[in-house]
């Protein structure tokens, strides 16, 4: 089923919310709320095994980097500069 939210120009929050609960059933209602809720960002163990393994690879002189200006470009995208 696909399912259509008209919006204005500008929404604050509040005023999204409210349209949402106005035009969509509850059931994608509820798909929206558990998409919005998924979350892809690693675990801090994750972090500290990657940063492990990056240290190691950089003692054996195996680490493979990228340059500078692909990684400010990523980050860039991103919204962070």
């Amino acid at each position: 089923m696909k399912t259509t939210l008209h919006l204005e120009t500008t929404v604050s929050i509040h005023h999204l919310a409210q349209m949402i609960r106005k035009q969509l059933p509850a059931k994608e209602r509820l798909a929206l709320a558990n998409m919005l809720q998924e979350d892809d960002a690693p675990t801090k163990e994750q972090i500290l095994d990657r940063l492990k393994e990056d240290y190691i690879a950089l003692q054996k002189g195996t680490l493979k980097t990228r340059p500078a200006s692909e990684f400010l470009a990523e980050i860039k995208d991103e919204g962070y500069l």
